[in-house]
């Protein structure tokens, strides 16, 4: 057997191991057992992507639904995407919003809608692979003509949505602001997702390709949740590049380069669409058992304690999420460099949503960039004092009422994350940092009299009356006469 092939067992095979009798049983037991062992200890569940390629559609894991009562953060609102939540009762008087807004796409398009029909249920197979099996209710996963009339619908949907609402006349559809707003909100769900090769397939059929493509990469820098300067433009013409590059009908889309849906395309964009490693502890520490340690006992908690000793918070737009880093030029002061973020109302929803989307059991990548940024964002944050240290900072940019309500955000989703760090390395040095007695001096000193320019004219006085005392001093007893 080939060493690097997943031993898949189900349910029934494990019962089956336990309820053997003593013989049959014991030669069962020791041949999955030889079988586990020859394949590198790897099992497959039934969520597990089979190409490695990509995270499948699939519900928000057990284990993020059982913290602070999140579920609301996870479920739409206004519109339901996909096969998940199609039959949500809540969700049914939305019906004749989509038709309406299929119906407006069909017809910009330039095809009629049967040949976009068509076009879904050709791809069908290999749409449906995008999904996981408990996502998929039984009428959609008997019966593909209905799962692809649902996805057909759903894109033309999604897809008009997205274009009325970037050209400015969705209220063209009777839509009131609340309803346009809970339904941005719901495409950045991760149980409210279709695949993205289905808006592919919808754009390279419509002679208005182009601007699709266009208006999708401007709704998502619209729900971007880091700022942009000058300085990242770059990343944002690479973002659209690839974009314009899927809807050419010309270029062959490889899975890989492809997104898997909206809320991976949002994730894309908060990071720079660069790649990125797969998490490693020994990576990130070295592979230093005692740098591992002075983590886990590190003493700083808080913006205040950074403070203390000296180091200052600096904004990093570089590289989205990733712009973490800390320096310690001639260990006089430290230097934490962090990436930007805007808290508004539907910052909650999007991160728990992108944390979801990390957790899933499939991720084989082990990318926990948004996170661990969550992570080290609720070791800095305990008070609103410190929020509002990040915010003069122009690290926290603050939609919310106040900064103890930003403050109160961080601390309910940091309290409940996963222990994966991607900034460990960061942490560990700003432990051994806070830990050298001389920069605490140092920044004592600095508090007590640089932070103004009265009081380092003052100590500049006393230094200099004290420089001329020692003078006189010295030639009255030298020269006494």
């Amino acid at each position: 057997m080939d060493g690097n092939q997943d031993v898949v067992i189900a349910i029934g095979q494990q019962a089956e191991l336990r309820m053997s009798g003593d013989d049959d049983g014991d030669n069962k037991l020791l041949d999955f057992i030889e079988k586990y062992i020859e394949s590198g200890g790897k099992i497959n569940k039934a969520s597990k992507s089979d190409d490695g390629s990509h995270i499948k559609i699939q519900k928000v894991p057990k284990m993020m639904l059982r913290k602070n009562n999140w579920k609301e953060y996870y479920k739409p609102k206004e519109i339901a995407i996909g096969p998940l939540h199609a039959f949500t009762k809540s969700l049914k008087n939305t019906d004749d919003l989509k038709h309406r807004l299929t119906a407006r796409f069909i017809k910009e398009s330039g095809r009629d809608g049967r040949t976009l029909l068509e076009e879904i249920k050709k791809n069908i197979s290999q749409l449906k692979e995008c999904f996981d099996l408990n996502v998929i209710p039984p009428l959609f996963n008997d019966d593909d003509k209905e799962l692809a009339r649902l996805l057909f619908l759903d894109g033309c949907f999604v897809l008009q949505f997205i274009d009325s609402y970037v050209k400015g006349d969705i209220k063209e559809f009777e839509i009131s602001s609340g309803q346009v707003v809970e339904i941005q909100h719901d495409l950045f769900l991760l149980e409210n997702q279709i695949p993205f090769r289905v808006l592919i397939i919808l754009m390279r059929l419509s002679k208005e390709g182009v601007r699709l493509a266009t208006n999708i990469y401007r709704f998502i820098f619209l729900n971007n949740m880091v700022p942009h300067n000058f300085c990242s433009n770059w990343a944002q013409d690479i973002f659209f590049a690839n974009l314009e590059f899927l809807v050419n009908k010309k270029n062959i889309i490889e899975d890989d380069k492809l997104p898997a849906h909206l809320l991976d395309l949002l994730r894309s964009k908060l990071l720079f669409n660069e790649d990125e490693p797969e998490y490693d502890h020994e990576s990130r520490t070295g592979g230093n058992t005692t740098d591992t340690l002075l983590y886990y006992k590190h003493s700083f908690r808080n913006v205040q304690d950074l403070k203390e000793v000296g180091i200052m918070l600096k904004p990093d737009y570089s590289r989205g999420l990733k712009s973490v880093s800390f320096s310690s030029p001639l260990y006089i002061f430290g230097k934490l460099n962090l990436p930007p973020l805007i808290v508004d109302d539907s910052t909650a929803r999007k991160l728990l949503n992108l944390v979801a989307y990390e957790m899933c059991p499939d991720n084989n990548k082990k990318n926990y960039t948004v996170t661990s940024y969550l992570r080290l964002l609720d070791s800095l944050i305990d008070s609103e004092q410190d929020v509002k240290d990040l915010r003069l900072a122009h690290i926290l940019r603050n939609h919310l009422s106040s900064d103890a309500k930003v403050a109160q955000l961080f601390n309910t989703i940091g309290s409940s994350l996963v222990p994966y760090d991607a900034y460990l390395s960061v942490k560990i040095e700003i432990q051994k940092h806070y830990e050298r007695k001389i920069v605490a001096w140092k920044a004592q000193f600095y508090r007590d009299y640089c932070k103004s320019p009265w009081t380092i004219l003052a100590l500049l006085a006393a230094a200099a009356a004290l420089i001329l005392t020692g003078i006189q001093t010295y030639y009255s007893v030298n020269n006494p006469s």
